[in-house]
């Protein structure tokens, strides 16, 4: 049969059509493929850490392992990860690593306070990636303490407000003074609570002399009303003790828990004092806050040997003790342990619990997968090592702990220029 030439062109570019788009789908199908394999490659880490003893207190995890850190998480804590899946590798195979240290007690409002530091450049060499300022700014700062030294970190930070601003009228009644500041503190806090955890004052007749009682009173008030935290120093009485522990509620925190003077936790028998015990059964936490003035081995000793450990461990750092007897977190650290808490006890002090009081961030002071990448390389150094108390006594420890890296939000935490 003989095909017209005009049927023959139409057959001849249909043929062309069909192998052009038989074409087409295979080289379709072959991207396909190679991206699928390509998106199943694995992903690497910014950051990978590798053979270092992983210690996580919080969860019961000792394990030598690697961890992976991706956009300021942490993707991965397994056995082996190979070194060509980490962009920055970061050998700990003599360290431990940690969950990022928690210093629950500090003044790191620099500017604002005639006492503060900045947290970074301490934060950089200690391995402490969050900080709580304890009540170095009144309400009428918190704007300038967000901004001046929250914000521009590269550490957490968080803070508790103080009770009161300070007064410039010497005739004003003191009472009525902070009773009337009450409701701005309260607002203040409540209006800030992504970095305002509670309300700090001070009780002792060396802060606040015949005040104390009334005030801590005002600030109960204030915390009941508002549904805050209070933080409470404590240091010389009056007030006793009893009539401070009566006042706390759950989630306050007492701070300066193994100080030497007056008004503390223990007397000078080695017996816990009345009213002790029973809050810390109704959820009443008790800190060490180190400082210039509020840490003694006699007195921590005889609290420790009377059963009574300190639910968190922080500093109390500012500029009059940050070059001695302070220091730094792992000082402090280290001189519990001196005192004979376990590594793991310790480190528990400084990273799972105080996170639960700060109770803003899912997974602080945690090395999980999905937690923050805040991490700490430590180690424990052997040898001879002479640690100072808050009243100049010495011992002579044979461990200290030391910080190696820094890391916080996924990122080395480095002292800026």
């Amino acid at each position: 049969m003989i095909i017209p030439a005009k049927l023959r062109s139409i057959h001849s570019k249909s043929v062309m059509i069909r192998r052009d788009f038989l074409k087409t789908l295979a080289a379709t199908s072959a991207v396909f493929v190679r991206g699928r394999a390509y998106s199943q490659e694995p992903e690497r880490y910014d950051l990978l850490i590798r053979n270092g003893e992983v210690r996580d207190p919080g969860r019961g995890f000792r394990k030598r392992a690697d961890l992976g850190v991706l956009n300021g998480t942490i993707a991965a804590i397994e056995e082996h990860i190979p070194a060509e899946r980490g962009l920055d590798i970061i050998d700990a195979s003599t360290l431990y690593v940690t969950p990022g240290l928690i210093d629950l007690h500090t003044h790191c409002f620099w500017g604002g306070s005639g006492i503060g530091i900045e947290a970074d450049p301490v934060a950089a060499r200690s391995g402490v990636t969050t900080w709580v300022d304890a009540g170095s700014f009144g309400f009428d700062q918190i704007d300038g303490f967000r901004r001046f030294a929250v914000r521009p970190a590269q550490a957490r930070i968080f803070g508790y407000v103080y009770l009161y601003p300070s007064s410039r009228n010497p005739d004003i009644d003191p009472v009525k003074y902070v009773r009337g500041v009450m409701q701005r503190t309260g607002e203040a806090a409540v209006a800030n609570r992504d970095i305002i955890l509670g309300v700090k004052f001070q009780v002792g007749s060396n802060m606040n002399g015949k005040y104390s009682l009334p005030f801590l009173k005002i600030a109960r008030e204030l915390c009941d009303q508002f549904k805050l935290p209070l933080m409470a120093h404590i240091s010389f009485a009056p007030p006793e003790t009893p009539e401070v522990m009566e006042l706390m509620r759950p989630g306050d925190v007492v701070t300066h828990c193994y100080n030497g003077h007056t008004l503390s936790i223990v007397d000078a028998n080695g017996q816990i004092k009345p009213g002790v015990r029973e809050a810390r059964a109704r959820g009443v936490l008790f800190d060490i806050g180190h400082g210039v003035g509020s840490f003694n081995f006699g007195a921590a000793r005889k609290a420790m040997e009377a059963g009574f450990l300190p639910d968190t461990i922080s500093t109390d750092i500012y500029s009059l003790n940050v070059n001695g007897p302070v220091y730094d977190l792992p000082t402090t650290m280290s001189k519990l342990l001196h005192l004979g808490m376990s590594f793991d006890d310790v480190l528990l002090r400084t990273t799972a619990s105080p996170a639960k009081v700060i109770d803003r961030i899912r997974g602080l002071g945690s090395l999980s997968v999905g937690a923050p990448a805040d991490i700490a390389l430590l180690a424990i150094e052997e040898g001879q090592f002479q640690l100072v108390d808050s009243q100049k006594n010495t011992v002579m420890a044979t461990q200290k702990i030391v910080s190696r890296l820094c890391i916080c939000r996924g990122k080395r935490l480095v002292v800026p220029l």
